[in-house]
């Protein structure tokens, strides 16, 4: 297990580095009016938290653009309606099993210039638990932090960090 913490350490060193060189070449950080498709599809994968345990997962998203504009007038940012849902997979000392984990939340993005975008994300969470965990349907409040990475396509490369989940992925917009 230390070693995907490892690597998702590597991983962030890697994406704020390469955002400070960015923000050399870019004009005026936070300011301008990204235009951006309304409709943003991806897929996650990392480690799922509950309790003391940790766990794999895999998360398919889907996000609709609710606020173009944001509420900062100064500031580019844009408000997102976020859903994320996919398999947990639950090891036992004798057994595996899957449950279902799912988050749906505001996201609030402040892009940074051309390529990097880092947002906030709140809203309800929670997983339908195996019977080795119990068979409960749990829900909380989801609070978290990302990053995304744009490439010259419509490709962004996504990284997320909540009390539940921390994870890395892709996502499409359209």
């Amino acid at each position: 297990m230390m070693k995907h913490w490892n690597v998702l350490a590597l991983a962030a060193i890697v994406f704020f580095t390469q955002m400070n060189q960015k923000a050399l070449a870019a004009g005026e950080p936070w300011k301008g009016q990204t235009e951006v498709s309304p409709v943003e599809l991806g897929l996650m994968a990392g480690a799922a938290i509950y309790g003391d345990d940790v766990h794999w997962s895999s998360l398919a998203t889907i996000a609709y653009l609710f606020k173009d504009q944001g509420f900062l007038d100064d500031i580019d940012d844009r408000v997102w309606i976020e859903m994320e849902l996919g398999p947990t997979f639950f090891s036992t000392d004798n057994s595996n099993q899957t449950g279902l984990q799912y988050s749906t939340h505001l996201r609030w993005d402040f892009t940074y210039n051309e390529t990097w975008t880092l947002y906030g994300l709140g809203g309800l969470s929670g997983y339908g638990l195996p019977e080795s965990e119990g068979s409960a349907f749990t829900i909380h409040p989801r609070f978290g932090a990302g990053v995304q990475y744009q490439t010259k396509a419509a490709l962004m490369f996504r990284g997320e960090v909540s009390a539940e989940f921390i994870g890395l992925g892709v996502a499409l917009n359209f």
